[in-house]
């Protein structure tokens, strides 16, 4: 016996019902993504690394959200899902495109590569948006041709919004009242999961890895 997330061994993945792939689902991704950022939060200096965590969100739940591979498409995938997230204000196109652009290769790209956030990304809990956006002004007054100067994320805020974000998903999943958004996500389960293949531990199987082999 394994577990396949926190709280469901391999027993819950075999034959499972759609029920069965949901309630998997929720435990990995609040047990092992969110629930861990919400513990960084609270702890000394963890703040950074909460971010950092929680960016892995977006270009996962478009994965699921859109039923596609995010191969060769990481930054699309990422733009997508952070927009089910905070949605885009048509009139600041421009500067979400390029507060988004800045998030992926600053604050995730970053994260991931570097061990670091780069330059433009910046943390305070002083205003009470997740995310904030300077630009460049002439005379007071921003500049419409400009670029980002820099993203203030508040780290409470932004994981907040993703919490929330995903419960909603969740509630609509189990409802099953929106039949592309179960398709999808069965889509990506089915490129994902592996569900059809046999059980394997790190690369072997169940008996090889409890005897030594």
């Amino acid at each position: 016996m394994h577990f396949v997330s926190p709280n469901y061994t391999h027993e819950k993945l075999e034959s499972p019902s759609y029920v069965d792939i949901v309630d998997v689902f929720e435990d990995r991704m609040r047990n092992w993504l969110l629930a861990p950022t919400t513990q960084l939060l609270g702890s000394p200096n963890g703040a950074v690394a909460a971010v950092a965590l929680a960016m892995s969100y977006f270009e996962g739940i478009e994965i699921y959200g859109s039923g596609k591979d995010s191969k060769n498409r990481s930054k699309e995938f990422f733009r997508r899902g952070f927009q089910r997230v905070f949605g885009v204000d048509p009139l600041g196109a421009h500067v979400y495109d390029e507060m988004v652009d800045a998030l992926y290769v600053q604050a995730r790209c970053g994260f991931a590569h570097d061990g670091l956030f780069r330059n433009r990304v910046f943390f305070s809990t002083v205003r009470p948006q997740a995310l904030n956006a300077t630009w460049p002004r002439k005379n007071g007054l921003f500049i419409k041709g400009g670029h980002l100067e820099s993203v203030i994320i508040n780290p409470v805020r932004f994981c907040e919004a993703i919490d929330i974000h995903f419960t909603k998903y969740v509630t609509a999943l189990r409802a099953e009242d929106d039949a592309k958004l179960k398709a999808n996500f069965l889509a990506a389960i089915e490129l994902k999961w592996a569900l059809n293949e046999p059980g394997r531990i790190v690369g072997m199987s169940e008996e090889e890895f409890h005897h030594g082999a």
